[in-house]
């Protein structure tokens, strides 16, 4: 017997092959289906992950430039650090040293 004519016996078609290619294009619509959700769960996940980055680096970005902007200002007024105290009885709770 040849090697083909022992896979055409093992592939017989019996009851389970036979309801499998009864319902074949309802097996494909549910196929397409579940591709299609999917790619959408795939793209939702992936524009979630770019928008958490993008807003990461937004904060970085600013955080950086108010610190330079801090520092440009101490410069600019001469002052080399600031001591944080509260007056007793006054509404300011900052002093410049």
């Amino acid at each position: 017997m040849a090697r083909n004519d022992i896979k055409v016996r093992r592939k017989l078609i019996d009851d389970t092959t036979l309801q499998r290619h009864r319902n074949y294009a309802l097996l494909l619509q549910q196929h397409e289906r579940k591709k299609r959700s999917q790619r959408a769960r795939r793209f939702f996940l992936y524009s979630l992950v770019v928008a958490v980055i993008v807003v990461l680096l937004l904060a970085l970005v600013s955080y950086v430039l108010i610190r330079l902007e801090r520092q440009r200002e101490m410069k600019k007024s001469g002052s080399t650090h600031t001591v944080h105290a509260m007056l007793p009885n006054t509404n300011k709770s900052f002093v410049n040293l």
